[in-house]
């Protein structure tokens, strides 16, 4: 709000207010405290306020307004509003909130949403992906999902801890059915061993 606005605005709420106080001063004071607010939001919370009561204050004003804007906000996709699709990929969760909030303010400041159009935004939807870009494969052992811990595509291999750990040989292409063979073994021998120590420190416990 300008300090003309700020003077509009005393003389609107004189207007509303003929019994409330005002001087030469008034306007700048109150341009102080409502700068950072539209002349139409103050304006609209001004007449709420003096519905209720016979004096208007500035900060009276500025918790009405706050509660215009919240409803505003809350209700900009509402029954019979425009939907406005937040401009964003959806993937990139920050990008997608600072969207979203956008959309929050320029609701909240009484802007009209603008429709995007959908049907061409789901037009793509479901369509064959060109044979170029199928092509593209991410090189390394991450370019293929493991066959032992089942990490996606791009995903670390992970122990059954849910730690992250180096691929296995199965992803990497690194495959040697002997080794493969010879580690389940010793993991095989590694396990009774360790349930007969349990057993031994069990029964010596009895």
């Amino acid at each position: 709000m300008t300090p003309d606005e700020t003077v509009v605005l005393a003389r609107y709420v004189r207007a509303l207010c003929p019994g409330q106080k005002f001087d030469e001063y008034t306007p700048d004071a109150w341009h102080d405290v409502l700068a950072d607010f539209s002349l139409a939001d103050a304006r609209a919370a001004a007449a709420a306020v003096a519905r209720k009561q016979p004096f208007v204050s500035p900060a009276e004003i500025i918790d009405e307004i706050r509660k215009i804007r919240d409803d505003r906000a809350a209700n900009y996709q509402g029954p019979g509003l425009s939907a406005e699709i937040p401009d964003a990929d959806p993937d990139d969760v920050q990008a997608y909130l600072s969207a979203l909030r956008g959309l929050r303010t320029r609701a909240a400041d009484g802007l009209e949403m603008k429709p995007r159009p959908v049907a061409q935004l789901l037009a793509g939807v479901g369509r064959e992906v060109p044979g170029e870009v199928a092509a593209v494969k991410r090189p390394g052992p991450l370019g293929k999902q493991c066959p032992n811990c089942g990490a996606a595509i791009g995903r670390p291999c992970r122990t059954p801890g849910g730690a992250e750990r180096a691929p296995h040989a199965a992803r990497s292409g690194d495959t040697d059915p002997a080794a493969e063979q010879a580690e389940l073994e010793r993991r095989r021998q590694a396990s009774a061993a360790f349930l007969a120590a349990q057993r031994d420190l069990d029964e010596e416990a009895s």
